[in-house]
Parts: C-alpha cells; structure tokens; sequence
C-alpha cells in the first residue's frame, strides 16, 4: 500500500489531521503557554544528561559491559543470523513485528503507573473547567476511553469525585456554558455519564444530585439525532433503577422518545430511544402511561424495517410494552399483528426476534377483539406449533398455552384449535404436573366446547373425563385443608378478564343509574300509592336512601346478574344455549315482589347438598323497604357457585353426561371416585355433582357399564355406608345424612332400570353370556339392584350365588369387602335364630365334689404328669361310651382300680370329669362356668377352654362339646378372634362352630370394614375353601 493511503483519514489533507485543526499547531503543544525548549522531560538538565545512568560512560551502559558485544546475543554458539525470531523470513520484514511485541510490552508494563496519574489528572481538568476550558474536551475523551469503560471503572471514577464533577457541567448554568459552545463537548459529557450508569451506585448518585430533569430537558430542547441517541442511552441505564424510572415518567421524557421515535432517521438514535422505552415499561401503570400517550405505534411501525438490529430491538419493546395489554396497546398493535405472525414463524432469524414476537403476540391475545384476527393471521397453528415443541420446558411454553386457553373464547378459533391438533395438546398439558398452574385454565378452555359434540367426543376419547376427576380429588383435599373456610372470590383480576371475555358477542354498555337521580322521591311516591304509608310523615326523620353503610337491600351479585354473575370463561355459543343457561340460574331481582325476593335470598332446605350459605334472620317488608338496620348486622352475600373453582369441572362432566354414548366415558371407576370423593369429602360440594350422577343411574344405557364396573357396589359403600373400599383410607364423610339420602335415591333408580324388561334382560345376558368378571360383578350386584321380594332376584341368585363365593380364593382385599356387604345385605339381621337360651341365674352347685365328698369314688385316673384325679365308675361309664368300653369290656382297665390317661392336660381332664358326674354349665360349676379364657396373644387351642373342647370331642362327648361351644360363642367369639375360632373348629371337626362363625359373620351387625377384613382372614386360615364356600351358601340359602 503506498505510504500516503496509510493515514488515519486518507481523503482528508495531512494538515487537518491535527487534533484541533482550526488552532495553529504551535498552540496544540502540551503546555502553549511554555516556550518548547522547557518542555523537555528535565529541562533544567543539558540533554546528554537524560541518560538512564548519566555518570556512567555510555559504552559501559550496555547489558553485560564486561563482556564482548558479540557474547551478549542469547545464543553465543549459534550464528546471528540464525538468532532471528523467523529464520527463513527476510530481516526487513522482521522489523515491524518485532517492534509491536516489544512496543505492547513496554506500554502494557507502564500504563498502570500512567493511567492513575491520568486520572487525577482529567479529574483536575474537570473541576478546573470555568478556568481553563480548552481542558475540558481532552479530559472527556480520556476518561471516557481509558477509564470509565474499564472493569471497576465507572465505579472508581464516582468515588474520586469524577460523577459530579460530570454532573455539574449539567446542573450549573457557568459550567454548563461550556458544553453550549461545542456540540462535541456535549456528546462526549453525555457518552460518559452514560458509561457511568451502567453502575448502580452512579445511577443512585445521579437521582440525587438531580441529574435526570437536566438530561430530559436536553432530550427536549436540542433536536440533533447523535445527542438524542445519547440522551436516550442516558436515560435507558438511569431506568434500570425503579426510583429513577418513576422519575423520569413523572419529568415527561417518554412523549419526548415517542417524538424521537416519529421523527428520527438514524437508526442507532432509534435503537437507543427503543431501549429506553422498553426499560421504562417496568411496571404495568407505566406500560400502561406508555400505551396511551401512542409510544407502541412508532415501535410497531419499526417493524418492517431493513435494519434487523432495529428490528430486533422493537419487537424486544413491543413484547415487554405489551405485557398486561390495554384496549389502548390493542388498537395501536392492530396493524402490526401480520408482520408480528411473520417474524414469529420465520426460521432465518433469530431466536430471540421470534420468542419476543410470539410473546407479544401471546400478550395481545388478552384482548378479544384482536384475538379473531390473529386467528385468520395464522396465530393458531403457530401457538401449537410451538407450544408442541417446547412442551419439555415449561417456563417457555407457559405463556403459549395461556394464550392457545384464551384464543379457544371465541367459535372461529375454536374451529382451527380442534381441527390443528390443539385439544390434543391441550390434553397432554393438563397430564403434566409441571404445569399444575394452568390446569385450571386449561378447564375452563374445555368449557367453551361444551356445544361442539365433536369437539366433546375427541376430548372424551382422548380421557378428559378421567382427568376432570383427579381434578375434582384435588380441589377436594385442597378444601378439606383449608377446612370450613369459606371461599372468596378473587378480584384482582376481573378487570383483565373483562377485557379477555368473547368477543363473539361484544359486550354492551349498560345504563347505570346515578346517585343524583331522583330515586328517592320514586320511592317515596311508591310507599303512599301502596298504603304502606299514610303520609310522609310517618317516616322516620333519620331514614335515608343512602344505605351504603348499612348494605344494599339486594346484593349487588344478584342484582346485577343478567349481565355481571356469568364470568367470561363460560361459553358463549350457540346464543340460544347461553340464553337458556342464564334464565335457569339467575333470576332478575328486580322484577320479583318483595316475598319472592326474600325466598331467593334464603337458603332452601329442600336439597340433598343445601346451600353453603350461612341462614339469614327473617325481615317484614317495611323493614326491607325503610332499610331498618339488620339485627345481625350488614349481610353479605356469599359467592355464587359460578365463580367456585370446580365449576367448569362439575359443567363440563355434566355435559358429558348429555352424549348419546355417555356410559363409556363417565360410569368407570376413575370418574365415579372423583365424583363420590368430593361429595362426601368437600366441606361445601355444589349440587350439581349429585344431579349428574342421578342423570347417569337414570339412563338405561348405563346400567350395564354400572354393573360391569361394580360401581354400584362402590356408590353403596361410599354413600350408604360412609365407608372406603381401601382398609387404610383416610377418606371421612362430612355429609352423612345428605349422603345416604343420595344413595338411597341412586339404588332406587338402578332397582328401576333393572327390574324393567330391559333391564332384566341385561341382567340376565350378562350372568348367562357374560366373562367371568362381569359374570361376578352382576353376581355381586343382584342384592342392591332387585327388592328382596322381588321374583327376578330369587331366580337369579340361585345360579349366581356360587359366582360370588367362587373367586374368594383369591386374596383382593376390595372384592372380598364387595362380597361381605352382599352376603350380609341376602341375610335378614333381625331374625337371627339366637344360638343358645338366655341362662338362668341359679345357685352354683358342683356335683363332682358332693360325689366325691359322700366317699363314692372307686376309680382313680392318673395323667401323664402324675395327677391323680378320682372318679366314680358307674357315673363315668354311664355318659361316655369312650369310658364305658374300657371300663365294662375286655380290656385291662376293666380290672384296675388306677387307670393311665394319656395325652391329657389336667386342665382339660378334670372339667371333662365333672361333666360326666353330672355338672353343667348351666348349674354354674366353677370348674366348668369359669373355664379361663385364652389371652389375648393365645390360641384357643392353646388355653384350657380350647383343650377341653377338644378333648370332648375326644371323648365323644357332643352335650359337653355343645355347651363349651356356646360357651365360646357368648364369652369369647369375636371379629378379631373368629378366624382363629374357624380354625380350631376345622381341625377339630366341630360343624357346628364353623357354622356359628360364619352366622356370627354374616348375620351379626358389624362395622363393614371389620367384617370384609375378618371374612379375608377366614379365607386366608381356612385349609378347606369350597367347605367353607358351601357352609356360607348354605346360610343364605337357608339350608341345613
């Protein structure tokens, strides 16, 4: 390149490349005012002094003076040329590059010592600015090059002083003439304060020394695009302090930006003023302050730029800017919703232009009235598209689906939801528990499709239903938390509801009457016309009309129902529906009499669930209409049922209910718990939920998928019972009385379905043709569905009943509670035959010791251990065959006074002897009335009634076996214990206590998950099952 093109500015005269062109160049010296002989580094010294060592020779002042030049190269064995730091590179063209390296090591090794120096320096210049203004420029570059805009250095540059020093050049008019006479002395003032902002502590400092109204009257005043850009910059930082962004709202800046933005050209002025806005937009008040004096209009404008940087920063603007979106944000973004779907779905730019277009289209998606033309742009599909791809990352997609949940308000985009594959989505979301927080949102956007059967259909395939009642579970243990706390309704946000409601049908402005009307003298004319007064006179002198302290007559929720109770996340379509739906619920107050109005008003006790309400205090008309003072106090209306949170989920499983096909997807066992869960369990369940399931019990077509699904087993249970099919449950009935009625209404409505031909034929196809599960779940639902004088039910459970019995081999907890309450529902409680007689109380008396004591006994038994125990022979032979063949015939007991027994317990022999000498139990012989019982940790057969059980059977002795197994039916059978009872009656063969165990079971009143658990232990113990099958049959068929 020739010499003359490597100036720094080629084109321009090598004079004018002087620092201050139009100064003579002898001014431009360091010192102007010193001749240039003194300017030397030591003038007063001869300048063969300014050696570094000036006593020393100059030849001595080399590296190694005492040794040869040529030994001082780093390699002395090597030749000097080879020394090069590139040996194949010619010398001349080593020069350049060994000076830089050598010239960046000096300079980086002194520019530490020199920079702190330059700084004190510039600082002095700054502070001695009136005096000697030439110095000001020179101290403004310098610090804004080499010191603010190092690491630490705006922070470094505020506590010397520097900050306001700077400030004043702006705040105090003497040295603010300096920055008037140059437009560069400004530029760089203000490049620097803005360098120094990035800092908090200066931000702070700049509040304080009242920098931000000098900065905003310069952005006013002055109309060069540099110094706007400047000035905007400036205030960009000062902004990211929220005490200086209120500030500089409240100085009037942003109608200066907007103003910029209107009419400047330059694009880094506008990507400035850009920035600025989109920091000053911090809050909602300031977006919306932003909004109405017109700043997102210049911004939208910007988007069709050439610049992508400019691009880029408007629509970074925009999407902050439109957060909280106003009717006012709505109608100046309306133009930009095309270029802000295209930049969204644009693939060759960049990530961060399309996120911030697609949440600023998201954010305009609060208003409706923009949401149908976003949906002919193409925001739908671009929402799911979307939404579909950052479903892994819940803090991206959050705001899609907010806006994909609003955009399903009005019918047009409903249409393109369901038809691009949103519901499907919108389903997978609500699954996710990372997105717990829009799974309300998400119900309430299925609520809009309750018109659109196909809509219903895909939802109910797609296993909404199932999800609605895990909804339903949660909002219950939600409630049950909080316990009778009464829900409030929320309010923050209605006025943004408000304005996201449908815009299918806009709202329409109601004529509200004001407070200076002439209501009171209508009122006053209305009491004489009726005779409720004969004058006014008679009027109270204190009543008034202003009743706001004491609370309307008529709350305002109801009053003004026909157009505020229905909040906007109802659907709105078709017209004729939502017509119907608000004269079912709300009735016009005003167009009632005043008793009429008072039975709205009151509690109905006429419902299964009543109203949640608290009762109110009965008042007479006059006192109503002359507003007399409550006696409790003001009333204040509870909530409607609309404004719940399980509202849109109670509606929607109720429309679900009106489908042809409702049986598949409502009567399962996931929907039916939800549903039985929250009607017991929820401190204040709405109504609504018991109509639904009346509705399902009273549809032919779901009797099958009832007994199918042993539902009605289940509503029996949880209804009837107050129980849980789960032993461990913690599930409690709040509403025991209200709950019963209901099932009872529920069965009887089933008992109809069924006892009906068709419902019989059902039955009966299902018993005959039926699988194996749904052949025992119809088994196990005869006794609750057919009255039990009914001729169906006797037919059917003849061949059914083994159905029941059959699985009980298996080891299900849940089925064996089923088949214990359908067993016990077959047994009439009230006639059981009693198993022994009542005892009559007579003297105790044991015949054993008067025998014994008269000196009758002739035979001693002798026991394993040594007892001797006596006995009369005659007594014994006579009432034991057992003792009689070995007493009377041919065996050698015959013949011996002392017979051996062995294997025998004396505890067991000894009561077994008694018996035979003519005691009883029922003589009251302490041996045999106070038999112990086992202990609590014992086996029957184990303790000494156990023994001498068994050792009456031994014996052959069935009055004794009788009498102890009445004795252990009064004195020891129980839930707990009655497994282990079976068991010994098992092992010892005693039919008759078997068949009382299993009588005391089914026929006795016992809690029902006490019996189903003590039915599952019987099973477990028992070694013979189909014996046990067959006894139980049995009993119920009454058959011996």
């Amino acid at each position: 390149m020739p010499r003359s093109s490597q100036t720094p500015f080629p084109d321009m005269p090598r004079s004018s490349h002087t620092p201050f062109p139009d100064m003579p160049r002898s001014s431009q010296t360091p010192f102007p005012g010193m001749p240039r002989s003194s300017q030397t580094p030591f003038p007063g010294m001869p300048p063969s002094s300014h050696t570094p060592f000036p006593d020393m020779p100059r030849s001595s002042q080399t590296p190694l003076p005492g040794m040869p030049p040529s030994s001082q190269t780093p390699f002395p064995g090597m030749p000097r040329s080879s020394q090069t730091p590139f040996p194949g590179m010619p010398r001349s063209s080593q020069t350049p590059l060994l000076w830089r390296g050598f010239a960046q090591a000096s300079l980086s090794s002194g520019f530490a010592h020199m920079s702190c120096e330059s700084l004190s320096s510039c600082l002095s210049r700054l502070s001695a600015a009136i005096d000697d203004p030439a110095g000001v420029p020179g101290a403004l570059s310098s610090l804004r090059s080499r010191h603010v805009s190092r690491t630490g250095g705006a922070e470094l540059f505020r506590k010397r002083g520097g900050l306001a020093l700077l400030l004043a050049l702006f705040t105090e008019p003497s040295r603010a003439a300096i920055l008037g006479t140059s437009r560069r002395n400004l530029e760089l003032a203000l490049s620097l304060l803005g360098n120094s902002c990035t800092e908090a502590g200066s931000r702070v400092q700049v509040r304080q020394l009242g920098g931000i109204p000098a900065l905003v009257a310069i952005l006013q005043s002055v109309c060069v695009d540099s110094v706007w850009n400047r000035v905007s910059r400036a205030l960009g930082n000062l902004a990211l302090d929220p005490r200086n962004c209120v500030i500089i709202h409240q100085s009037g800046a942003v109608s200066s930006l907007i103003h910029i933005l209107q009419s400047s050209q330059d694009a880094g002025c506008l990507h400035s003023c850009l920035r600025s806005l989109r920091i000053l937009g911090d809050s909602l008040p300031h977006r919306l302050s932003i909004s109405k004096q017109g700043g997102l209009s210049p911004c939208a404008s910007l988007l069709s730029s050439t610049d992508p940087a400019l691009v880029c920063g408007a629509v970074r603007a925009l999407c902050e800017l439109s957060q909280g979106c106003s009717l006012d944000c709505a109608e100046q973004l309306n133009l930009a919703v095309p270029n802000l779907v295209l930049l969204a779905g644009r693939e060759d730019v960049k990530a961060a232009v399309r996120q911030a277009a697609l949440g600023t289209l998201c954010n305009l998606c609060s208003q409706g009235a923009l949401r149908p033309m976003m949906g002919n742009a193409g925001l739908i599909k671009l929402l799911i598209l979307e939404a579909g791809a950052q479903l892994s990352a819940p803090t991206r997609c959050l705001h899609l689906v907010k806006a994909l949940c609003l955009c399903c308000r009005e019918a047009v985009n409903r249409i393109r939801v369901r038809e691009l594959g949103g519901l499907e989505l919108m389903l997978n979301v609500l699954r996710d528990l990372q997105y717990r927080c829009v799974h309300p949102r998400i119900t309430a956007a299925f609520l809009h499709f309750c018109h659109d059967t196909v809509a219903l259909n895909l939802l109910g395939t797609g296993g909404l239903p199932g999800l609605l009642a895990q909804r339903l579970e949660e909002l219950t243990r939600t409630a049950e938390v909080m316990g009778d706390l009464r829900e409030t309704r929320d309010t923050t946000n209605e006025e943004d509801e408000k304005a996201a409601s449908s815009f299918d049908f806009p709202p329409e402005k109601v004529n509200k009457r004001t407070r200076d009307s002439t209501s009171e003298d209508s009122l006053r004319s209305w009491l004489l016309s009726e005779g409720i007064v004969c004058n006014l006179e008679d009027l109270s002198p204190e009543w008034p009309l202003d009743c706001e302290s004491r609370g309307p007559l008529v709350p305002d929720e109801l009053t003004n129902s026909a157009t505020s109770i229905i909040p906007s996340h109802l659907p709105s379509s078709p017209t004729a529906s939502s017509t119907k739906f608000r004269e079912h619920n709300v009735v016009p107050i005003n167009r009632l009499s005043g008793a009429e109005q008072r039975s709205v008003l009151s509690p109905s006790s006429s419902h299964l669930f009543p109203s949640t309400s608290s009762p109110q205090p009965s008042h007479s008309p006059v006192q109503e209409i002359l507003g007399a003072p409550w006696p409790l106090g003001p009333r204040v209306p509870m909530p409607s049922e609309f404004c719940r949170p399980e509202f849109p989920t109670l509606l929607l499983l109720s429309r679900f209910s009106q489908l042809s096909d409702s049986s598949s997807l409502l009567v399962c066992p996931q929907v039916l718990e939800g549903l039985l869960t929250y009607l017991t369990c929820h401190p204040h369940p709405l109504p609504r939920a018991a109509r639904l399931l009346q509705r399902l019990t009273c549809d032919p077509s779901c009797l099958e998928a009832f007994i199918r699904t042993g539902s009605i087993c289940t509503l029996r249970t949880r209804l009837l019972l107050c129980e849980s099919t789960k032993r461990d449950s913690t599930d409690c009935n709040r509403h025991c009385e209200s709950t019963k009625e209901l099932g009872n209404l529920l069965l009887r409505n089933l008992c109809i379905q069924a006892e009906s031909p068709f419902g019989v034929g059902t039955v009966t196809h299902l018993l005959v043709s039926g699988s194996e599960a749904d052949r025992k779940q119809c088994a196990l639902s005869l006794p609750f569905i057919y009255r039990k004088n009914s001729s169906q039910r006797n037919l059917l459970l003849d061949g059914a009943l083994h159905l029941v019995l059959e699985p009980l081999i298996c080891m299900d907890p849940v089925y064996f509670f089923n088949v214990s309450e359908c067993l016990s529902s077959l047994l009439d409680p009230q006639k059981v035959p009693a198993t022994c007689k009542p005892l009559v109380l007579v003297p105790s008396r044991c015949c054993y010791r008067d025998l014994m004591s008269s000196g009758a006994a002739d035979v001693i038994f002798v026991l394993d251990g040594g007892e001797r125990v006596e006995g009369n022979r005659k007594e014994v032979t006579g009432g034991c065959e057992v003792f009689k063949a070995m007493l009377e015939g041919c065996y050698a007991e015959s013949r011996q006074r002392e017979i051996l027994v062995q294997k025998m317990p004396p505890c067991a022999f000894t009561p077994l002897l008694h018996y035979l000498h003519g005691c009883t139990i029922e003589s009251r012989c302490p041996t045999l009335y106070e038999l112990p019982l086992p202990t609590p940790d014992q086996e029957l057969s184990h303790s000494p009634l156990g023994l001498t059980l068994a050792a009456a059977g031994q014996f052959l002795l069935p009055g004794l076996q009788r009498e102890l197994e009445v004795s252990v039916m009064d004195r020891l059978l129980s839930l707990e214990n009655l497994p282990s009872v079976y068991s010994f009656a098992e092992m010892h063969g005693t039919s008759e206590l078997r068949r009382d165990c299993c009588l005391f079971l089914l026929k006795m009143h016992h809690p029902p998950q006490k019996r189903a658990f003590s039915l599952f232990q019987l099973y477990q113990r028992a070694h013979d099952k189909q014996r046990l099958s067959l006894i139980i049959e049995n009993i119920v068929q009454e058959k011996d």
